[in-house]
């Protein structure tokens, strides 16, 4: 005869091999949106970088534009261009013009040259500065791509690449415009203006780049005005590279350079002419999704190790029953008769359940009684030692917890574990039914403090509690639903910055009262008479494992039962914009609150 699989086998191996199925593919398509999340939001981030750094670049350009206005605009340099054009005598000595220009210029904190020349070309002005240029007249310069730029602009500024002097030739960085007549409008000059590459320096070193990436401005003739590789200034940008941001608006593109691949970042600033690249190294863009794909798969093994035990308990818990029964059939033929006393959610399981006990009282009905009496007595006993063992594990256990968090130094995480064992201990912890407002409170702060750990700060609870009530006694549980129905059912619902609980305790006249109120999105009056007659959405809260297990009709029935129909739970719209929770006692300090026996 073949060896039959058991029932536990075959629910374990089925069960297993669905969720291995299930988790697998849950890791997968987690990671794959996942990781196009992240290097979305990676290219966003970077790209919001760069155009912030092109508007520090323009902020820069900018400043020195408005120095040049002020410069070639004053009374002193307009009337000695003007005298020059004219072929008269100025009206200014030389040397009265550079205190001028030295005067304009002594807020700089760097080194910055100012060159005027006059309509002939020749330069007439300059400020004192170690920088200078390499040309002497402007004649020199008119075979730069740059040049025909000064007298295309008619006055605005033309920013680009060149190289100035300083002990020997060093890159700078050239604004150039024409000066015009401000009565005429005629042209009586050209203004230059060098700024030292250490101004861009300061600038691009706020953006922070990896080992291999680097970060380049272009002029709008393509040369290089500044590389944090100082080696690439003064050479031209790639042809190939500008022709694929052509169009000029900010985006990224993934690239292959140096056998590597590259993020190019770009952005354009319209003020300057300049395009900003950033070569950004792929693994570094995306260096979170490593870190992302180990975590997944770590909640995803943990996630499959949870549901192995969970398949493993469950089939265990669906079979035992049938296990239980074959092998008391099999007793009954030795002369073993223990019938089931326990019942059971399984329909089918309660057929055979109720035909065996019907098949052994049929054969004995008094021994049936007498180990019926006697299975019930043990269970109970079982039952009232398990009652004492599993709070009394369950607390050490929780403490065992909360001592090596704190010995690791993990503070939040020693208190949440301590929060939760005092809430626990409070909930299931035998004793009197009534305890003091003061306890009452302490019980919510340990359920809001848990509740913050989840919800941080997005959660705001506001509690404001009379003193002189603090020692009333009320039911034990009685904060605790109502907040727990503002924040399921109000809150978590509504798509907003702050959830807002508002609690209010104050007597009034011989009444004690309690109010939780809400911005969440509030109970149609339909809704709310289904609380009170044992509906509704509250009735949800059940399933939550934190739950103190008492639904607002059931407060509302308890109040009613224990102090009368004057007393109880009453809802209504909040001004808050959601739901307005009222419950109402009788106003008496101490014990005197307690229910008589009469």
């Amino acid at each position: 005869m073949n060896k039959k699989m058991s029932i536990l086998v075959q629910l374990i191996s089925g069960f297993s091999f669905l969720i291995l199925t299930t988790v697998i593919a849950i890791i997968l398509l987690s990671y794959r949106s996942s990781s196009q999340v992240v290097l979305e939001r990676s290219n966003q981030y970077i790209l919001e970088s760069f155009k912030q750094l092109q508007g520090k670049l323009d902020v820069i350009l900018q400043e020195h534009d408005n120095l040049s206005s002020m410069i070639i605009f004053s009374p002193t340099i307009q009337e000695a261009l003007q005298d020059a054009d004219a072929g008269q005598p100025v009206r200014h000595d030389k040397d009265e013009i550079v205190r001028y220009l030295d005067q304009a210029t002594r807020n700089i904190s760097y080194d910055v040259l100012i060159r005027i020349f006059d309509k002939k070309g020749n330069a007439a002005y300059a400020n004192t500065s170690s920088l200078d240029l390499i040309w002497d007249t402007e004649a020199q310069i008119k075979n730069t791509d740059w040049y025909p730029a000064i007298r295309k602009n008619q006055g605005r500024m033309s920013w680009q690449a060149a190289d100035g002097w300083l002990n020997n030739s060093i890159p700078i960085i050239l604004g150039t415009r024409q000066i015009n007549d401000w009565q005429k409008l005629n042209d009586i000059g050209t203004f230059f203006i060098v700024i030292p590459i250490e101004v861009l320096d300061n600038a691009v070193g706020q953006f922070h780049l990896g080992k291999n990436e680097k970060i380049q401005i272009s002029d709008p003739y393509g040369t290089i005005v500044y590389s944090t590789d100082h080696r690439d200034i003064g050479q031209y940008m790639d042809p190939d590279l500008l022709e694929k941001f052509a169009s000029k608006k900010p985006h990224i593109v993934p690239l292959k350079m140096n056998s590597s691949d590259t993020y190019v970042s770009y952005s354009y600033s319209s003020y300057s002419g300049w395009s900003l690249f950033a070569f950004i190294d792929s693994k570094e863009a995306v260096k979170d999704l490593s870190t992302i794909q180990s975590r997944i798969f770590f909640v995803g093994l943990c996630g499959l190790a949870a549901a192995l035990a969970f398949t493993i308990v469950y089939s265990w818990t669906l079979s035992r029953p049938i296990r239980s029964l074959a092998t008391r059939l099999s007793n009954v033929e030795r002369g073993t008769r223990i019938p089931f006393n326990k019942t059971t959610l399984n329909k089918e399981l309660d057929i055979l359940y109720t035909s065996y006990n019907s098949m052994l009282q049929n054969l004995d009905r008094t021994i049936a009684d007498l180990s019926s009496k006697q299975v019930s007595e043990k269970q109970a006993q079982i039952t009232a030692l398990k009652a004492q063992f599993r709070p009394h594990f369950l607390y050490n256990t929780l403490n065992t917890i909360y001592w090596s968090l704190a010995n690791k130094r993990l503070k939040q995480e020693s208190q949440m574990v301590l929060a939760l064992s005092d809430l626990l201990r409070y909930s299931i912890e035998r004793g009197s039914e009534f305890v003091t407002l003061e306890e009452d409170l302490a019980q919510l702060n340990r359920f809001i403090f848990l509740q913050k750990l989840r919800y941080e700060d997005k959660l705001q609870v506001e509690i404001n509690a009379d003193p002189d009530v603090l020692s009333c006694m009320i039911m034990k549980l009685t904060l605790q639903p109502l907040v727990e129905n503002a924040i399921t059912h109000g809150l978590e619902t509504v798509v907003r910055g702050t959830w807002l609980i508002r609690i209010r305790i104050r007597k009034e006249d011989t009444t004690l009262v309690l109010t939780v109120e809400d911005n969440g999105k509030g109970m149609s009056q339909e809704e709310m008479d289904q609380v009170f007659n044992g509906g509704g959405a509250e009735s949800e809260l059940l399933s939550n494992p934190l739950h103190s297990g008492i639904g607002l009709s059931n407060l509302h029935t308890r109040i009613m039962l224990i102090y009368g129909s004057d007393y109880g739970l009453s809802l209504s719209k909040s001004e808050l914009g959601g739901l307005q929770a009222k419950v109402t006692f009788p106003l008496r300090p101490d014990d005197s609150l307690k229910p008589t026996d009469s």
